[in-house]
């Protein structure tokens, strides 16, 4: 498999950051408005209330002025904390979980009860990245990262099929013409991690922008079958032949050669303490992914009022796995069976184009936003693999000899899958008065789906036609104060957006509703903002056995969360930030069978799995002189079940993160950070009480950055 390698010749385009002027008064500009994301932590702490939010609508609505939860971590946050790692800001905001593993990329999200890539989108720039096998390998780096937005609760009606739980949403840094800014960073840690990049935008002329940030990191990782080398690009260049139209080109490309670990055996459901750094895949282990995305976008100011919209992009990803992947003891011994020496390949790409329409003006005499467009892509998997996955060994996990990988079936390709998509979308937002906003948005998508074994011949195909929507109202109360309820619906698919569940076509999408209430406001006298979201979600339609004859299954099941969110941030003294929120949330399977021993077994009051009823997280940072700054954080999340059953689980965890950090100067800073002070050991994801994906331990982190 070809290597990503990271030239100068490779510079092409990211996203002009362009929106809509604000709401009311200035509706009627003519101009575009250029989305400002500084770095910035003057001021005091804050949930970005009051920018710009292009995750929860299309509108050009503010977080505090949208019915819905969204927040947003940005860039300055984010190299404070030393999150390296695009997911890793992800989970950082409220309600949000990972469930990470190689066969997922390591990219697997958990939301609002909801848990994996069918439940929570994840895109760049707003563009979506369709799921293949439950796999999405990109973006891996936040070094080209401006935020990471998360609007939580379903997002189908934005962003289409699987996003009852969440959508993600990594915003990249834009070309800018006001000035030239360069920026680079080197670091250096535990188990020989060393990371580095650069990034530089500013005008070429008074017509031409560019972006271009690239980064690569290594490392031996902290036990066998860890290491990993990384590279990453995120480059654009903007054109601007007169203040109404801005034309972006833009390259986002990544390759990943991924840790070979996939988990740690349990012995009779407990971890054996001799075995937490130990790791069993062979020697000739493979996770690679090779990801790109072209875009072009377009923003025109067509009329006073009157804007339009469009992006045509083009993704490729090509991933190769060949891994032993099972691992269980061997009875009562000491020796480990291992099994499932799986080899696959995915050919993936996608090519696709959106187009929107924003007009200001008035209805009744009201201020009125009304955004409508389409929305098509045409995504195509080509599944190789050495199915049915045999070969076996065992080994001796106290004198271990890795062996090689062994398969009695060649590699061969297995499955092509073709879906194709078209979409309508509407949005609007009504000044009811200068405190009441109403906002309402529907979608109907036209799926198409196609799927060919290609060793068997068999070919089957299916359609779906999903409708989604939300209806939300928001009042001011007063400039400090807003509530906001809304009603939203959303699909997510059985088993992926390019498979079909028990390969079959008699099944449909399953559906989701929501009702959300909440608050969002200010505290001047703390220089800080807060939010508080109460919610309840339904998920109707998921697979479940038929209690009356248990070979059958039925699309009756259903599956609840009920929850509410807080966040709060705010600088209490100057020069003690605070930034903190909480997630509690009751999640269970309304109505749920499957089999057991020939019978259908009601698995009803079971908290489904993976998912964490509790989440926390807290950062503090304290500018104790002009130029040191201390910062502490904990991250706490709840036990998750591993099985539908509930009879095994996932121990709860609590890590701990600080850094101290040095401003040499003006250009110049140092940080070290240490992340799981305590040297904890902990699950990230795990199945069926039999073997844990394991966290990393404690570690150490010195990285110096530089601006210029």
């Amino acid at each position: 498999m070809k290597k990503f390698t990271l030239h100068a010749s490779a510079l092409a385009a990211v996203t002009a950051a362009v929106c809509p002027p604000g709401h009311g008064q200035t509706q009627t500009q003519s101009t575009l408005s250029t989305i400002e994301v500084t770095a910035s932590r003057s001021g005091g702490a804050t949930l970005g209330l009051d920018a710009a939010n292009g995750t929860g609508s299309r509108l050009g609505l503010s977080a505090r002025e949208t019915p819905a939860s969204v927040s947003t971590l940005g860039s300055a946050d984010m190299a404070e904390r030393s999150l390296t790692r695009a997911q890793d800001a992800a989970v950082r905001l409220p309600g949000v979980s990972e469930a990470p593993a190689p066969g997922n990329g390591g990219t697997s999200l958990v939301a609002r009860g909801f848990a994996g890539h069918n439940s929570v989108a994840q895109m760049v720039d707003g563009t979506r990245l369709i799921v293949a096998s439950g796999t999405i390998t990109y973006p891996f780096s936040s070094w080209p990262l401006e935020a990471v937005e998360v609007l939580r609760g379903p997002a189908s009606v934005l962003y289409g099929d699987g996003a009852i739980g969440a959508a993600v949403n990594y915003v990249t840094k834009q070309p800018r013409f006001d000035r030239r800014q360069g920026e680079a960073f080197l670091s250096a840690g535990s188990y020989g991690a060393v990371q580095g990049g650069i990034g530089l935008r500013g005008p070429l002329s008074d017509t031409v922008a560019y972006s271009v940030y690239a980064d690569a990191e290594q490392g031996d990782g902290y036990r066998r079958d860890m290491a990993y080398k990384r590279q990453n690009l995120s480059a654009a260049v903007t054109l601007r032949p007169n203040r109404d139209l801005h034309v972006t080109l833009s390259l986002d490309a990544g390759h990943n050669d991924d840790a070979h670990y996939f988990g740690t055996p349990l012995r009779n459901g407990q971890l054996d303490e001799r075995l937490r750094r130990t790791s069993f895949n062979v020697d000739d282990a493979l996770a690679v992914y090779n990801d790109r995305m072209w875009r072009a976008r377009v923003e025109y100011q067509a009329a006073p009022g009157v804007r339009l919209r469009n992006e045509t992009y083009y993704l490729t990803s090509k991933r190769h796995w060949r891994n032993a992947e099972a691992y269980a003891f061997n009875g009562a011994g000491p020796l480990v069976n291992r099994g499932d020496y799986l080899e696959i390949l995915h050919d993936q790409e996608q090519l696709g184009n959106r187009f929107d329409a924003v007009v200001d003006g008035h209805v009744a005499g009201l201020a009125n936003r009304f955004v409508a467009g389409f929305d098509w892509y045409r995504s195509k998997l080509l599944h190789s693999s050495n199915a049915p996955y045999g070969g076996g060994s065992v080994v001796d996990p106290f004198d271990f000899a890795p062996g090689r990988f062994i398969s009695p079936v060649p590699t061969l390709p297995g499955r092509r899958a073709v879906l194709q998509t078209g979409a309508l979308f509407a949005e609007d937002v009504l000044d009811l008065t200068p405190s009441w906003k109403l906002v309402a948005g529907l979608r109907r998508d036209s799926m198409d789906f196609d799927n060919q074994d290609l060793r068997s011949g068999v070919a089957l195909t299916k359609s779906y036609s999903p409708v989604t929507g939300r209806l939300g109202a928001i009042w001011a109360v007063t400039p400090q104060l807003s509530l906001y309820g809304q009603y939203g619906t959303g699909t997510d698919p059985l088993s992926g957006a390019l498979a079909l569940p028990n390969g079959s076509t008699s099944y449909d999408l399953t559906k989701g509703r929501q009702l959300e209430a909440g608050a969002k406001g200010s505290i001047p006298a703390m220089r800080g903002e807060w939010s508080a979201a109460l919610y309840k979600i339904e998920k109707r339609n998921i697979l479940s056995r038929d209690a009356d004859n248990p070979n059958i299954t039925l699309q009756i099941g259903q599956q609840s969360s009920t929850g509410v969110e807080l966040a709060f941030a705010a600088e209490p003294l100057r020069g003690w930030t605070v930034d903190a929120n909480l997630a509690l949330l009751r999640a269970r399977y309304d109505d749920f069978n499957e089999v057991v021993a020939g019978k259908a077994v009601s698995r009803g009051g079971n908290t489904p799995s993976g998912v964490p009823q509790r989440t926390a997280n807290l950062w503090t940072g304290y500018r104790f002189l002009p130029q040191w700054q201390a910062g502490l954080g904990a991250r706490h999340v709840g036990l998750r079940q591993s099985n539908t059953a509930n009879t095994s689980n996932l121990p709860s965890y609590t890590l701990f993160d600080a850094a101290l950090s040095y401003q040499y100067s003006s250009s110049l800073s140092l940080t070290l950070a240490l992340k799981n002070l305590a040297d904890r050991d902990y699950a990230l994801s795990g199945s069926g009480g039999a073997r844990w994906l394991m966290g990393a331990p404690r570690t150490a982190q010195l990285t110096a950055r530089s601006s210029f």
